[in-house]
């Protein structure tokens, strides 16, 4: 038995994709990520900008925790906050969808629609930040996580990688991830590669 969801996150099942490439003269394994218990690999990443926050005295009980999202890591967020009994406000944009703010909503997160891009030409990630830095202007005590340049988003995923080198005997050759929702662009639509040490 685990004590709480968040003893859930992590350690998501590794899988033998051995019908995608069969004759290939390599072994394929997948990640399950989508079953961490807010449906994303977001989960380690929000976790981790919390633990690293109540560990540095940023985060105590009466902070409103507020953070710009267009899903996932809101989800994340607002599924450790509500467990952790903190208030959590989520900036979102208005393509953001219907299911995703009735999730956060359901974890009792406040939700802040912005409703137009930046009109700099910084599109709708920088009128979401816009809109965190002045709502936390607003409040007394805040902690913006900063999904974006805070190092413990990354490092979260130095357990994902622990787990894959554990159940594979460390005998890991190339690690595959998908670009992050900002890279998508129609140039940057292919899988990367990095060479695992």
């Amino acid at each position: 038995m685990t004590d709480g969801i968040l003893s859930t996150i992590g350690q998501t099942p590794l899988v033998a994709l051995r019908r995608m490439a069969p004759r290939a003269p390599f072994r394929l394994f997948a990640k399950l990520e989508a079953l961490n218990p807010g449906g994303s690999i977001k989960d380690r990443a929000a976790l981790n900008l919390l633990r690293g926050a109540l560990r540095s005295g940023e985060l105590e009980p009466d902070t409103v925790v507020v953070e710009s999202s267009s899903g996932n890591m809101g989800i994340g967020l607002a599924q450790a906050c509500a467990y952790l009994g903190l208030r959590f406000i989520c900036v979102v944009d208005a393509r953001t969808t219907r299911q995703n703010i009735a999730i956060m909503r359901a974890y009792g997160a406040e939700i802040e629609v912005v409703e137009r891009p930046d009109p700099a030409g910084g599109g709708f990630l920088r009128a979401r930040i816009e809109r965190v830095r002045a709502i936390a202007a607003a409040l007394p005590r805040t902690f913006w996580p900063d999904q974006y340049s805070n190092m413990n988003n990354a490092l979260a995923h130095r357990q994902t990688m622990r787990e894959i080198a554990a159940a594979l005997d460390g005998a890991v050759d190339y690690l595959f991830c998908p670009p992050a929702p900002a890279e998508r662009s129609a140039a940057a639509r292919t899988t990367r590669a990095s060479r695992v040490s």
